[in-house]
């Protein structure tokens, strides 16, 4: 009895146990391409809204030195202010120095500015 064609070339029939199993045999360029895996989209809306609530809290130092009491908001600002009237410039780095018994504050901003501002 003459033996059929497949119409697939590359199918192959195996019996074990008395089951027949067919498996089809991938040509070599589909099985040599990397397989990307797709990333689950990430819900903005929320991703969002659990940013806002782990912002840090809201801080305020005090600084008390006999009967006065000094906001350093306040002398940072003041700071930043007194620089930007003397030099143009971006402020990258500020270092603030606090002497409350001589009643000034000392300050040297981009590392190559320095000057004091009375308390």
């Amino acid at each position: 009895m003459p033996r059929k064609k497949k119409t697939e070339t590359d199918v192959n029939e195996v019996k074990a146990n008395n089951v027949t199993k067919t498996v089809k045999k991938k040509p070599l360029a589909e099985t040599s391409a990397p397989i990307i895996a797709k990333k689950p989209v990430k819900n903005t809306a929320k991703s969002k809204a659990a940013a806002k609530n782990t912002t840090a809290p809201k801080e305020t130092v005090k600084i008390q030195f006999g009967s006065d009491e000094y906001d350093f908001a306040e002398i940072k600002k003041a700071v930043e202010a007194d620089y930007k009237g003397k030099v143009k410039g971006k402020i990258k780095t500020v270092e603030i120095y606090v002497k409350p018994e001589d009643k000034a504050v000392y300050y040297v901003i981009n590392s190559d500015f320095s000057d004091k501002i009375e308390l």
